[in-house]
C-alpha cells in the first residue's frame, strides 16, 4: 500500500516537473510566478499558481518556485516597493509611513488602500521583474537545447575535434581558427556538400581550417590545401600532419595546377584578384573537375547592401594589417560569377551562409553534369552521407 502511494506520488511529481518545458513556456512559467509572488495574497500563492498554471498550460512546479520571489527576507522590500509604487499610480504620491495615522478607528480603510496599492504596484512591479527573469530563462534554456542538439549532430563533433588541434598553434593562428570554426557557418555548410571518399582540393586554404575538417570528418575524404602564405602553410601544414588523407602545399593558387579531384573549393579567394585573373583561375579549375565534380566558391556579393559592406570593410581590413596576403580586393556581383561558371559548363545553385562574421556572403554551388551511362549499366541511387545528411553527387574518376 505505502510503495503503490509512493510510486503514484513519484509519478505525479515527474509529471509536473517535465510537462510543458518548452523555453517559451518555462519563460512564461517564470513570468507568472513573478507576478503571482509580488502580490499580497500570501497563504493563497499556491492555489493561485496551481490554478493560473492549468488555465494557460504552464508548468505548475515553476510557477509556484517562482511566485516564492517574497521569500521572508525580500518580502519586505518587495511589499514596500508595490505600496509606493500603487500608491503613485492611483493617486500620484508617495505614501506617507507615519504611525501617528493609524486609530483604531481607521484601521480598516488603511488596510484596504495598503492592501490596493499593494496589489496593484505588486502586479506591475512583478511583471517588471517577471520580464527579466523570464527572457533570462528563455535563453539560457534555448541555448541548452541548442548545444544538446549540436552534441548529437556528427559535424558538431568534428567541428570542435578540428578546433582542438589548433591549440598548439601560436596565439593569432589559435584564436581565429577556434572564432571562424564557431561563428562562420561556411565550414559546415561545405563539409555537408563534400561526399564520403570525395577528394577535395582546397584553394587558398589559410591555416587549413577546411582540409582539417573534412580529414576529421573521415569516411575516406581526402583533401588538399593550396596556400602561399608560408605561415598560415606551415601552421596548416602542422595542424594536418596526424590526419591520413590531408596534406597542405605552399603555392600561389594563380599559378598552381590542380590535380584531377571530385571538389574544388574557393573560400574567400577570388575577390583579391581581377576579373580576368578570377576568369583564369575558374577555367583552370573546370580542367581538374572531371563529370559530375563540383566547384564551391564562398564570396561576398558586391550588390548585397548592408551587410556586404560590412564584408568588404572586413576583408579591406584584413588585407591592410597583413593578416591576408592579396594584391587588392575586388568583390564582383553574384550574378557575374554565375555567369562565368555556367559559360563554363556548370551548372549553378545558391546557398546563403552569411553568419556573424561575414553578413554579406553567399555560396555558389557549381555542379559539372555527371558522365553519361548506358541503361542497363547504371547503379543505384547516390547514397547520402550519414554524418552530414547531404546527398552524394557523383564522384569524378581520380587517382587512388
Amino acid at each position: 500500500m505505502i510503495r503503490a502511494l509512493h510510486k503514484r506520488v513519484h509519478q505525479l511529481w515527474l509529471h509536473l516537473l517535465h510537462e510543458h518545458t518548452e523555453p517559451s513556456r518555462m519563460a512564461a512559467a517564470v513570468f507568472l510566478g513573478c507576478v503571482v509572488g509580488c502580490t499580497p495574497l500570501f497563504g493563497l500563492h499556491l492555489w493561485v499558481c496551481v490554478a493560473l498554471a492549468w488555465l494557460f498550460r504552464l508548468n505548475q512546479i515553476v510557477v509556484y518556485a517562482a511566485a516564492n520571489i517574497s521569500i521572508p527576507p525580500l518580502a519586505p522590500f518587495i511589499g514596500f516597493a508595490a505600496v509606493q509604487l500603487g500608491e503613485r499610480l492611483l493617486h500620484g504620491r508617495w505614501m506617507a509611513l507615519e504611525l501617528a495615522e493609524f486609530t483604531w478607528q481607521n484601521a480598516p480603510s488603511l488596510a484596504a488602500a495598503f492592501f490596493v496599492d499593494w496589489l496593484v504596484g505588486g502586479t506591475l512591479l512583478g511583471a517588471a521583474v517577471g520580464l527579466v527573469a523570464g527572457a533570462l530563462t528563455w535563453g539560457a534554456l534555448s541555448a541548452r537545447r541548442a548545444r544538446r542538439r549540436l552534441q548529437d549532430d556528427p559535424a558538431h563533433a568534428a567541428i570542435v575535434a578540428a578546433s582542438a588541434r589548433y591549440r598548439g598553434l601560436r596565439n593569432q593562428f589559435r584564436v581565429y581558427a577556434h572564432m571562424k570554426y564557431r561563428m562562420d557557418p561556411c565550414y559546415r555548410a561545405i563539409a555537408a556538400l563534400v561526399p564520403p571518399g570525395a577528394f577535395t582540393v582546397d584553394l587558398g586554404t589559410g591555416l587549413g581550417m577546411l582540409p582539417v575538417l573534412l580529414g576529421q570528418l573521415g569516411a575516406g575524404r581526402r583533401a588538399l590545401g593550396v596556400e602561399w602564405d608560408a605561415p598560415k602553410a606551415e601552421a596548416a601544414r602542422r595542424v594536418a600532419s596526424e590526419l591520413p588523407g590531408v596534406d597542405i602545399v605552399e603555392a600561389d593558387v594563380r599559378e598552381f595546377e590542380p590535380p584531377a579531384c571530385d571538389v574544388i573549393s574557393l573560400v574567400d579567394v577570388l575577390h583579391y584578384y581581377d576579373a580576368p585573373a578570377q576568369r583564369t583561375l575558374l577555367a583552370r579549375c573546370r580542367a581538374a573537375l572531371g563529370p559530375g565534380g563540383r566547384l564551391l566558391i564562398r564570396e561576398g556579393d558586391r550588390d548585397r547592401r548592408g551587410g556586404a559592406r560590412l564584408t568588404r570593410f572586413i576583408e579591406r581590413a584584413s588585407t591592410r594589417l597583413g593578416w591576408n596576403r592579396g594584391p587588392s580586393v575586388q568583390f564582383r556581383a553574384g550574378a557575374d560569377l554565375r555567369v562565368d561558371l555556367e559559360s563554363l559548363g556548370f551548372s549553378v545553385r545558391t546557398a546563403e551562409v552569411a553568419g556573424t562574421l561575414h553578413p554579406g556572403n553567399l555560396l555558389l554551388i557549381a555542379d559539372l553534369p555527371p558522365a553519361a551511362q548506358p541503361a542497363d549499366e547504371q547503379g543505384p541511387a547516390p547514397s547520402s552521407d550519414s554524418a552530414t545528411g547531404a546527398p552524394a553527387p557523383p564522384l569524378a574518376a581520380t587517382p587512388a
